[in-house]
C-alpha cells in the first residue's frame, strides 16, 4: 500500500510517535513492541528515539508513544493507561494487546480521515451559515459589523487548513469584541430613551384628571416601560392600544354629534318657547283691542264684526300654538333620545378605559386596576372596621415548564391558573398579575385564616382540573403567602410581607401556603 508522503519534525517524539503509529495502522503489521521500535527507527533514519538519553529501546519508544496519546487523545486514556502499566511490566503480551486496541480505536474515529473530515467541513459550513444567516442578519443596524460578519462567514468556509482556520478564528474573536462594545452602546441608549419616554409618560399623566380615558392608556405604556421590555409585550400593548384608540375616535366622534344635536334640540326649543311667548303676546295685544272697540261702538253689526274677528284670531292663536306645541314634543324626544345616546357612549368609554386595567394575557388585573382595588378594599375596611387580607401566589418550577415545553406553554398555564381562580373564588375576590408568574388575590372581609382556607382550597382544586399540553396532563402548582392588612398599612408594606411569605413556602418545599409574620415581627431588609 502506497504511504502518502508526510512532513514530520524528526526532532519531534511525539510527532514521530504518531506517524509510528499510523503506519502500523496502514501497512496492518501486528502492533507489537518489536514492530513498532522498528517503523521508529526506519521514519527517524535509524537515530534512536530520545537523544538525550541514550540508545532506542522499545521502552522509549512506547513512552513517547503513551506520552502524546496522554495530550492529543484524551479519549484513549483508559487503554493508554493499560498500555502504559503493561511497559512498566515488562509485559509485552499485553503491550501488544493494548496497542492494538488503541490502533483499531484510532482507525474508527479517523476512518482514515474522511469522516473526520466530513464532520470538520460540516462544522465549518453550518459556522459559515451561523455567520450569515444569524449574526449579519441581527446586526443590519450597523452595516459596517454585518459586512465584517459576512466576510468572515467567506473565510470560514474557504479554509482548509489549522493556519487559516485560526485567522478566522483570530477574525471572530475581534467581531464578538466589537459586537459586545455596539450592544453596550445600544444598551445605554435603549435605556436612555425609556427613561426619557417613562418620564413624558409621568408628566403627561399629571395634567390629566384621574377620570380621564386617556390616563389608563398611559398606564399601560407606563407598565410596558417599567417591566423587563419583552418582544411580545410590546406587541400585544400596541395592538390593545390601536384598537382602543381606534374605537374611542370612533366614540369620541358619534358623542361630539350626539352633544351637537342635543345643543341644537335645546336652542330650537329656546325658540320655541320664544314663538309660543310672541303668539301670546300678539293675542294679548289684539285682545286689548278687541275690548277697546267693544267698549266704544253700540252698533250691533260692529258688535258682530268684532265677535267674528276675535274668533278667527282665536283660532290662529291656538292653531300657532298647537304647531309649536307638537314642534316641542318632537324637540323634547329628540333632547332626550340625544340624552340616552351621550349616556351610551359615555358607558362605552368607561367600558374601553376599564379594559386598560386588565393584564392582555391572563385577564386578570394589572397593576393600574390592582392599585384602584386595593385603594377602594383598603378604604372600606378602614371605614367598616372590617378585615381585609391578600396572598401573594408564585407558580411552582415555572422556568422549568417553559424551558421543556416552550413560552407558549408556559403563557396557556398562567391563563388556565387565573381562568381556575376566577372559577373558585368568591365574586368579591380580585385577582391581578404583578408579572411573570406571580399573582396577588385581593380577598375582602377575609380574616388571615379564612384567607388560608380560601387559598389552600384553590390550590387543591387547580390539582384536579389538570392543564393539558398536546393531551398530556400537566401538573401546575403554586406556592403562596398570606397576610392581613393592619390599620393604616401601606399597600407596598402589605405586599412585600406576602410576598416574604410566599418565599418561605418555596424554601418550605413548594405548593404550600405560609401565612406573613406581623408588620413587628417582619425582620428589616
Amino acid at each position: 500500500m502506497a504511504e502518502p508522503p508526510t512532513s514530520i519534525n524528526l526532532a519531534n517524539p511525539s510527532e514521530v510517535a504518531r506517524e509510528t503509529l499510523r503506519r502500523l495502522a496502514l501497512r496492518r503489521i501486528a502492533p507489537t513492541p518489536d514492530n513498532y521500535q522498528a517503523l521508529y527507527e526506519e521514519i527517524t533514519g535509524g537515530a534512536p528515539a530520545g537523544q538525550a538519553g541514550g540508545g532506542a529501546t522499545a521502552v522509549s519508544a512506547l513512552n513517547g508513544l503513551i506520552m502524546d496519546l496522554n495530550l492529543h487523545h484524551p479519549e484513549l486514556a483508559a487503554p493508554v493507561a493499560e498500555l502504559d502499566q503493561a511497559v512498566r511490566r515488562n509485559d509485552w503480551p499485553q503491550c501488544r494487546k493494548q496497542l492494538g486496541l488503541i490502533t483499531r480505536q484510532l482507525k474508527q474515529d479517523t476512518g482514515g480521515s474522511g469522516r473526520s473530515g466530513d464532520h470538520f467541513a460540516l462544522l465549518r459550513e453550518l459556522l459559515a451559515k451561523t455567520l450569515e444567516f444569524g449574526v449579519a442578519i441581527q446586526l443590519a443596524h450597523n452595516p459596517a459589523l454585518a459586512e465584517r460578519a459576512q466576510k468572515l462567514a467567506v473565510q470560514v468556509r474557504e479554509a482548509n487548513s489549522a493556519n487559516t482556520l485560526r485567522e478566522a478564528a483570530s477574525g471572530l474573536k475581534s467581531l464578538w469584541i466589537d459586537i459586545d462594545l455596539g450592544v453596550s452602546h445600544s444598551t445605554d441608549q435603549q435605556e436612555t430613551l425609556r427613561r426619557i419616554l417613562l418620564l413624558l409618560v409621568e408628566n403627561i399623566g399629571e395634567l390629566l384628571d384621574d377620570d380621564s380615558w386617556m390616563r389608563g392608556q398611559l398606564d399601560m405604556v407606563q407598565d410596558v416601560i417599567i417591566g423587563p421590555i419583552r418582544i411580545r409585550e410590546l406587541q400585544e400593548a400596541e395592538r390593545r392600544l390601536k384598537d382602543i384608540i381606534y374605537k374611542q375616535s370612533m366614540v369620541k366622534h358619534s358623542l361630539r354629534e350626539a352633544t351637537a344635536t342635543l345643543k341644537a334640540t335645546m336652542t330650537a326649543f329656546v325658540n320655541r318657547m320664544g314663538d309660543i311667548v310672541a303668539v301670546s303676546d300678539e293675542y294679548q295685544e289684539k285682545l286689548v283691542t278687541h275690548v277697546e272697540r267693544i267698549s266704544q261702538t253700540e252698533d250691533v253689526l260692529e258688535l258682530q264684526k268684532i265677535l267674528e274677528s276675535l274668533l278667527e284670531e282665536t283660532r290662529a292663536a291656538q292653531s300657532g300654538t298647537h304647531a309649536v306645541r307638537d314642534e316641542l314634543v318632537a324637540e323634547r324626544d329628540a333632547a332626550l333620545e340625544a340624552e340616552n345616546r351621550i349616556r351610551q357612549l359615555e358607558n362605552q368609554i368607561a367600558q374601553m378605559s376599564a379594559l386598560v386595567r386588565e393584564d392582555p394575557l391572563t385577564h386578570s388585573l394589572n397593576r393600574r386596576g390592582l392599585d384602584d382595588e386595593f385603594t377602594r378594599e383598603a378604604a372600606r375596611a378602614e371605614r367598616f372596621k372590617s378585615a381585609f387580607s391578600i396572598a401573594v401566589l408564585d407558580v411552582d418550577n415555572f422556568k422549568k415548564l417553559n424551558d421543556e415545553r416552550g413560552h407558549q406553554v408556559g403563557d396557556d398555564a398562567l391563563v388556565h391558573l387565573v381562568q381556575v381562580a376566577k372559577d373558585e373564588l368568591r365574586i368579591t375576590d380580585h385577582v391581578a398579575r404583578l408579572g411573570g408568574e406571580e399573582f396577588l388575590i385581593l380577598l375582602p372581609n377575609t380574616g388571615h385564616k379564612e384567607a388560608i382556607r380560601i387559598i389552600t382550597r384553590l390550590q387543591r382544586r387547580l390539582t384536579k382540573r389538570y392543564f393539558l399540553d398536546k393531551n398530556e396532563h400537566v401538573l401546575i402548582t403554586f406556592s403562596a403567602g398570606v397576610a392581613e392588612h393592619m390599620p393604616g398599612e401601606a399597600q407596598e408594606t402589605l405586599i412585600a410581607r406576602a410576598d416574604a411569605a410566599m418565599y418561605e413556602a418555596k424554601r418550605a418545599g413548594k405548593n404550600r401556603v405560609f401565612l406573613a409574620r406581623a408588620p413587628s415581627e417582619t425582620p428589616p431588609g
